[in-house]
């Protein structure tokens, strides 16, 4: 009797956390296409929401001219990302997620997916996104940002 109830216990656990880590991914995903469909668009404060907004917080991006860009702390990053939605044309793209991977311990979590962005004319532009994050008040954000852009295409 008593293996029996040590057998149901750890079925228990185990299935209490495999529904844990699915929440969590879900949850992930969710915040990552959000903050993505924020930066398109060019909704600072949807934006802003999703990132942990500290000292550590990390942003880097290719640029067309194969250098990158990289800011490091989230006064930096903050104030050059209000700035640049101030003047940056809105985008109406439609954003779509797929191919993650992930891995998750405990309240931090990397996340590594393709996004792929169709605006109105039909050009996608897709991307390698990596997102390392921080579940901070039961809410994943984000903690550091890496973008690796394509050369736009036609559908």
């Amino acid at each position: 009797m008593k293996k029996l109830f040590l057998l149901i216990l750890g079925s228990l656990l185990i299935s209490v956390q495999t529904f844990s880590q699915a929440a969590d991914q879900e949850a992930i995903k969710k915040a990552c296409l959000a903050e993505t469909q924020a930066f398109y668009n060019r909704d600072y404060n949807s934006w802003a929401s999703y990132h942990v907004q500290s000292a550590d917080d990390q942003l880097s991006w290719n640029k067309p001219d194969s250098s990158f860009g990289f800011t490091s702390g989230w006064n930096e990053i903050s104030k050059g990302m209000r700035d640049w939605f101030k003047t940056a044309e809105k985008d109406n793209s439609k954003i779509a997620n797929d191919n993650y991977t992930m891995v998750i311990r405990g309240n931090m979590a990397f996340a590594a997916y393709t996004a792929n962005a169709v605006n109105i004319n039909g050009t996608i532009m897709r991307s390698r996104e990596n997102r390392t994050l921080l579940k901070i008040n039961d809410q994943w954000k984000i903690l550091a940002v890496e973008a690796y852009l394509e050369s736009p295409r036609k559908k």
